[in-house]
């Protein structure tokens, strides 16, 4: 299960990325892949780039994998899930502006790469539910930072 290539349509599903029915314009998938710098191999990946290209370690612990491999929530879907009519009330909380007493609204993935009003922010369903529920948010492994990236104090 953890070994199985990842296809392009596998890659759809868990970034939740929309294409119209019967269409098969991949488009959309191609500018998250360059956004976050993954580029396929015989038109395949492994779970390790995509964790690592969202900012976590190549390698996870065994007890993460179904979390860290479940499709992401957009803002409509964890407004869903979290029983709110209205998409942008996610929006708002992941900026901060949250209820008094309310811990911090789970982080963002950002798909986008930067681009302005790309509607590429994406969330886990377990740290969402966690959030919710008031439990810690999962622990999941960071990737090290990048040989050189950090400077030594004077």
């Amino acid at each position: 299960m953890m070994d199985r290539p990842l296809t392009r349509d596998d890659l759809e599903v868990f970034f939740r990325i929309r294409k119209k029915p019967g269409s098969d314009d991949r488009r959309a998938l191609a500018k998250v892949l360059g956004a976050l710098d993954i580029r396929l191999r015989g038109e395949t990946t492994r779970w390790p780039v995509v964790w690592r290209a969202i900012g976590l370690a190549e390698r996870q612990s065994r007890n993460h994998h179904l979390e860290l491999t479940e499709p992401l929530l957009t803002a409509a879907a964890a407004a869903d899930l979290l029983g709110q009519a209205d998409p942008s009330i996610i929006y708002r909380w992941s900026v901060g502006k949250l209820p008094a007493g309310t811990p911090p609204f789970p982080p963002v993935i950002d798909l986008s790469g930067g681009r302005d009003n790309a509607r590429a922010k994406r969330w886990r369903k377990a740290e969402v539910l966690a959030w919710h529920e008031r439990r810690p948010l999962p622990q999941y492994a960071k990737a090290a930072p990048v040989f050189g990236a950090l400077t030594p104090p004077n």
